[in-house]
């Protein structure tokens, strides 16, 4: 028995295998041509998307590869807004909406979406089709299809303005926003057409900070004057004078209307920063200053000073200055500056000026040598600024397009002096391929502990060369035999 059930049960799974697939009866509307027709609103039905195919005319929305396309139309009684939406359990489908004829169909506006819901703008007497794309067929299943008509947000106009406080947050969707007839689209940003407006009077004055991923205008509510434009993902600042109402309108073009979110809090303050290059500047060389606004939220500098604190007052421009110091020093550095929407900071800082100046002033190197024979070198530094830290480092220059060769290197303390160096003592030991080239020439270079590639602050002498002219070969012994 249990032989017999294991056989049938194998024999079942190879008929299922086998089994052809299910075929599926074209879809209502499986066609631009058979669009089904909605006659009445508000409209809600199931679309079983099985069996639909893809004309070779469809147009490619959403970068349509799928494999089929159903349709629904709806010719608009009056102008309005209209809420449609296509709602599956799994991914695969996608909506778009269309006006026109086949063959010259116009995209609406963002009209690409999958499981979410889209704002049609509609006109009277306009025929509005949507395309219910099928990427694959193994997704294929039920879509939850409606449409129905929608109002505007309550805040479209500015008249219904939506009052708000700081801080303040709100929430609206443009894709449910229109135009005013005869409104101005904010300077920064023409494109941005649909619109809702909020409302704020403060009772003191304060910076107010508007932030979104829309476009932002401030507007002075008694005439419209435009207070400030910022374009999407930036933030707009405005001084609210107490009492004074200002209307905020967040838009988008109608191809980037979205829901959004909008926040209104106090401006916070600006703490200006000074940079410098170099870091510590010294009295031989310019100093390039320049200042931001130091600003959380990235307002650029309008104008402003800085105070070097030796008598020089530099104004802040969108260029850095340079400035030469005379002698060595703290300086204190006052810095003042102002954003555009008229926030001012102050900050101090100690500057310290420093200069470090040592320079090879020699190297002697033997003027001939046999290959094989160990031979001093010596480097001499001056030092005429402050006493420093030195290393010099000895190189073997090389020949034939081959680079230079580090030989050694040594620290020691440089004391100032005006007139004495200090030594570094260095030793080579002369090699074949010297005797080959017939000379060899050395390189050493000094620099201050810290500063790296640049030696010090005048780095041009820091650097000595020397030769020796005549390296022959290694002396050969001779040995006699009894």
């Amino acid at each position: 028995m249990f032989r017999r059930a294991g056989l049938t049960s194998i024999a079942l799974a190879v008929v299922v295998a086998l089994a052809p697939a299910v075929a599926h009866a074209a879809p209502a509307g499986d066609d631009f041509d058979s669009a089904a027709e909605i006659t009445s609103l508000p409209f809600t039905t199931t679309i079983d998307t099985n069996g639909s195919s893809k004309a070779a005319d469809d147009p490619n929305p959403c970068y349509f590869w799928g494999e089929g396309s159903v349709w629904q139309k709806y010719t608009a009684q009056s102008d309005g807004l209209l809420r449609v939406s296509a709602r599956a359990d799994t991914w695969g489908r996608m909506l778009a909406v269309y006006t026109g004829q086949r063959g010259a169909l116009d995209l609406e506006p963002s009209a690409c979406i999958q499981n979410e819901n889209y704002t049609v703008h509609a006109k009277a007497g306009t025929t509005y089709y949507f395309m219910l794309v099928e990427y694959s067929g193994s997704a294929a299943g039920g879509v939850s299809f409606t449409l129905s008509e929608t109002t505007p947000e309550p805040n479209d106009n500015r008249a219904a303005a939506t009052v708000t406080n700081v801080p303040g947050d709100h929430q609206a969707d443009l894709t449910r926003a229109t135009a005013e007839q005869g409104e101005v689209p904010p300077s920064c940003a023409p494109e941005a057409t649909r619109s809702v407006w909020y409302r704020y009077t403060p009772a003191y004055a304060r910076f107010v900070q508007v932030s979104s991923a829309q476009v932002i205008s401030v507007h002075h509510a008694i005439d419209l004057s435009e207070v400030d434009c910022s374009v999407r993902y930036s933030t707009a600042v405005f001084h609210a004078a107490a009492n004074e109402s200002y209307l905020i309108r967040m838009a988008a073009s109608p191809e980037a209307t979205e829901g959004f979110q909008v926040s209104l809090r106090t401006a916070p303050d600006i703490v200006p920063h000074t940079t410098t290059w170099p870091e510590v500047p010294n009295v031989l060389g310019d100093t390039t200053l320049g200042a931001s606004s130091g600003d959380p939220i990235n307002q650029p500098v309008a104008s402003g000073t800085i105070d070097l604190g030796d008598g020089t007052v530099i104004p802040v421009t969108d260029h850095h200055v340079n400035h030469r110091f005379t002698k060595d020093g703290d300086y204190r550095v006052t810095t003042t500056v102002t954003t555009p929407d008229g926030r001012t900071g102050t900050s101090v800082r100690t500057l310290k000026v420093q200069t470090h100046d040592v320079s090879v002033s020699g190297l002697t190197v033997p003027t001939s040598a046999r290959a094989g024979q160990s031979k001093p070198v010596k480097a001499f530094v001056t030092n005429t600024r402050r006493e420093d830290d030195v290393i010099v480092t000895f190189y073997r220059v090389g020949a034939n397009g081959e680079g230079d060769k580090e030989i050694g290197r040594l620290t020691q303390r440089v004391p100032v002096s005006l007139t004495g160096t200090t030594e570094f003592p260095f030793a080579y030991t002369y090699r074949p391929e010297d005797a080959t080239a017939g000379q060899v020439t050395f390189r050493v270079r000094a620099e201050v502990v810290g500063y790296g590639w640049r030696g010090d602050d005048k780095g041009e002498d820091n650097e000595a060369r020397a030769t020796t002219t005549s390296v022959r070969p290694a002396a050969t012994v001779n040995v006699r035999i009894e």
